[in-house]
C-alpha cells in the first residue's frame, strides 16, 4: 500500500514537472518601434540612425535618439517623461538651401501619467495621457530639419515639432499566447498651441500600430507596423514604418537592434532608405 502511493505520488508530479519547464518569458511586447509603455516600471534608451539617399554631392546624417523612463506603483498608476533629441548634419543642398551645419537638437519634451490593467497573468492594457512642452530647439539653422531624426519610434513625430505644445493620448492591449506575443497601439495627439505657419501645422495627428513576436527563450523575435497620418493644411498626409529585430533577454537588461523601412514617405528629392534602430530597456 505504501508503495502504490509512493507510484501515484510520482506520477501525479509529472504533468506539474513538465509544464514548469515550459518556455517562459515576460507576458509583455517591449517593442522596438512601436509606443514604448509597457506594464512595469522601467528605463529605456533608444537610438536611430538613419541612412538617406540625397541628390548629386549632398551629404546628409540623421540620427534620433529618445531617454526616457516610467514608474509605476502598486495600483497600476504611476508617471513617465521622455526626453528626445535629434543629430543632423548636412553637406549640400537640403530641400532648396545651401547648408554646410550640423547639431545636436533637443526636441520637445514629454511627461504624463500612465494607468494599467491586468486581465489575466497573460493580457494587460497601457493606458497613457501626457502633454509635450514646446522644448525642441527653434534657434539653429537645422531646427526646421528635427522632423527627419524620428527613428526608431516614427509615432513620436510630435515631439520634434517646434514652436508646439501636445496634448497625448494612447492606449496599448499586449498580451502572450505561449511563445507567441502581440500588441496594438492606438494614440491621439492635439495641438494645443502652435506658433508655426499655417502651411506648417498640423493636428489632430493619429497612429495606429500592430506588432507579434515570438520568444525563443533567450531573445525575442519582432515584427512592427507603426502607421502616422497627419491633417494638414494640404490634406491627410499618411505614412508608416515597418520594423524587423530581436530583443535579448538578459535579466533586468533587455537589448534590442532592429531594421526600419520607411513606407509611403515623400521628402521632395530625397529620401530615406532605412535605419538601424537600438534600444535597451532596463526593467526596474
Amino acid at each position: 500500500m505504501r508503495r502504490n502511493l509512493i507510484v501515484l505520488l510520482v506520477l501525479a508530479g509529472i504533468p506539474a514537472t513538465s509544464h514548469a519547464q515550459a518556455p517562459t518569458g515576460a507576458p509583455f511586447f517591449d517593442p522596438l518601434s512601436m509606443d514604448r509603455h509597457t506594464p512595469v516600471s522601467s528605463l529605456s534608451f533608444d537610438l536611430g540612425y538613419e541612412v538617406w539617399d540625397t541628390p548629386g554631392n549632398t551629404d546628409l546624417t540623421v540620427a534620433g535618439i529618445t531617454v526616457g523612463g516610467q514608474f509605476l506603483g502598486r495600483t497600476g498608476m504611476g508617471g513617465y517623461v521622455n526626453v528626445p533629441l535629434s543629430y543632423v548634419s548636412t553637406d549640400g543642398n537640403i530641400f532648396g538651401q545651401d547648408l554646410h551645419d550640423s547639431d545636436l537638437m533637443l526636441g520637445n519634451i514629454e511627461g504624463g501619467g500612465v494607468f494599467t490593467k491586468w486581465f489575466n497573468p497573460d493580457t494587460s492594457m497601457v493606458f497613457h495621457l501626457g502633454i509635450a512642452l514646446p522644448t525642441a530647439d527653434d534657434d539653429g539653422l537645422l531646427s526646421g530639419l528635427q522632423d527627419l531624426a524620428n527613428s526608431p519610434r516614427y509615432a513620436d513625430f510630435v515631439l520634434r515639432d517646434p514652436n508646439t505644445t501636445w496634448l497625448r493620448l494612447g492606449v496599448s492591449p499586449m498580451g502572450r499566447s505561449n511563445n507567441f506575443l502581440w500588441r496594438v497601439d492606438a494614440g491621439l495627439d492635439l495641438a494645443v498651441n502652435d506658433d508655426n505657419p499655417d502651411a506648417f501645422q498640423y493636428s489632430p495627428v493619429l497612429h495606429l500600430s500592430i506588432g507579434g513576436g515570438f520568444d525563443l527563450g533567450g531573445a525575442t523575435l519582432l515584427a512592427e507596423l507603426v502607421n502616422l497620418v497627419l491633417d494638414n493644411a494640404q490634406g491627410d498626409d499618411t505614412s508608416s514604418t515597418l520594423s524587423i529585430g530581436a530583443r535579448f533577454n538578459s535579466g533586468k537588461l533587455s537589448p534590442g537592434i532592429g531594421l526600419i523601412l520607411p513606407i509611403g514617405f515623400d521628402n521632395s528629392g530625397i529620401d530615406m532608405q532605412f535605419a538601424i534602430a537600438a534600444s535597451l530597456t532596463a526593467w526596474l
